[in-house]
């Protein structure tokens, strides 16, 4: 059993004898604050760990699946909001493909360190669930502006105008913090000023520092925590010990935390969840991705069963929890509140089942048919 999946478990089992206080502690400020700066931990990590992944010869599908996957994706699930979820407004829709899109490798963190599974493959999923969070992370922010506002188009547009800004501004601000962090550290270990415990204290604050900075300018934290990141792994020059461990440690320690509200909140609101709820999620973790992904890598190096795998292996983790607990607490309408809960608590659950106790099985029957492939050659 996998980490969160077992904490789903504790998660559920805990919530049938509680009053369900948990699940209605989500909806407060406090609790916001919290999954953003979960949300912006994860996105750097991320980013510090995909430096190299658009390199090299090592890229071949990552742009397909970033830039023509993601998308197409994206605009499958909002149509399929339109057929499954009706009466619901646009800029709803939209926050739940945001949500139900981004993938996660926490509930099958064992797929990607499989050897059996072909290395291309776990690279391609790494360093797109690394990617694809900080690429939705606009696009929802956006939907949730536009939602608070008003469905009329004008305000939506007005929405964008404030989104635009934003982002450009988190450009600026993530780069030059990361980047001037990760030349500050490498110069003072070549100074002998600091040494390896200081460096992991100094790596958990990048993140922190920069969330905080862009959203005392009225930027994206989030953008900015991603492209912090990127700038950090690549000015970083020769750091002692392993830099990131603390930062890695405490962002999976929260996440661990996370799969047990969702746990808890999940036992307590199956039961007045709708079947098109139901339906929605599934298609999203299934169809929605295996389509747009085959597309993406016709006339790629990858084999039809490596499409196939990238397809299935698309887990949902923290990211769509953090959004969804964005949306929750930013929308007016309860019915799009608890709508937008129900189907996240769908996906995300279902994927750890799915991907957590799949994941090793999918691993292990690779696993073989190579074995027998190779036996059968020699």
């Amino acid at each position: 059993m996998t980490a969160p999946l077992a904490m789903v478990v504790v998660g559920a089992l805990i919530s049938w004898g509680s009053d369900h206080w948990l699940a209605n502690a989500i909806n407060t400020d406090t609790a916001q604050r919290i999954v953003e700066f979960i949300l912006a931990l994860f996105l750097f990590t991320d980013a510090t760990e995909v430096r190299d992944g658009l390199s090299g010869r090592r890229h071949t599908g990552i742009f397909r699946l970033l830039f023509i996957a993601f998308p197409l994706s994206l605009a499958a699930a909002y149509l399929l909001g339109f057929a499954l979820l009706p009466g619901v407004s646009w800029t709803v829709l939209l926050l739940i493909a945001c949500i139900v899109i981004p993938i996660d490798l926490v509930p099958a963190q064992a797929i990607v360190r499989d050897l059996r599974v072909p290395e291309r493959v776990r690279h391609a999923l790494n360093v797109e669930s690394g990617f694809n969070d900080g690429l939705v992370a606009p696009i929802f922010l956006f939907a949730l502006a536009a939602a608070e506002a008003s469905a009329e188009s004008d305000q939506a547009v007005h929405a964008l105008g404030q989104a635009v800004p934003a982002v450009l501004k988190s450009i600026v601000i993530g780069l030059a913090v990361g980047a001037l962090a990760g030349y500050c550290m490498s110069f003072a270990i070549r100074k002998r000023w600091t040494d390896a415990r200081a460096v992991r204290i100094g790596t958990i604050a990048i993140p922190v520092l920069t969330y905080s900075i862009a959203v005392w300018v009225d930027g994206n934290g989030f953008v900015a925590a991603f492209l912090a990141g990127i700038a950090y792994s690549t000015t970083r020059r020769e750091l002692p010990g392993e830099p990131l461990q603390s930062t890695e440690d405490v962002a999976e320690f929260c996440g661990l935390a996370m799969w047990f509200v969702v746990g808890n909140v999940a036992a307590a609101s199956f039961g007045w969840l709708s079947w098109q709820v139901f339906v929605y999620g599934l298609l999203a973790l299934t169809v929605v991705r295996c389509v747009p992904v085959a597309i993406s890598l016709l006339g790629s190096p990858f084999t039809q069963r490596e499409r196939l795998m990238l397809g299935l292996l698309g887990p949902r983790g923290v990211a769509s929890i953090v959004f969804a607990l964005l949306a929750f607490n930013g929308l007016h309408k309860d019915d799009d509140a608890y709508l937008v809960i129900g189907v996240t608590l769908v996906v995300v659950v279902g994927s750890v089942v799915l991907h957590g106790i799949g994941a090793p099985l999918t691993a292990e029957y690779l696993g073989k048919r190579r074995r027998d492939k190779a036996i059968g050659d020699a």
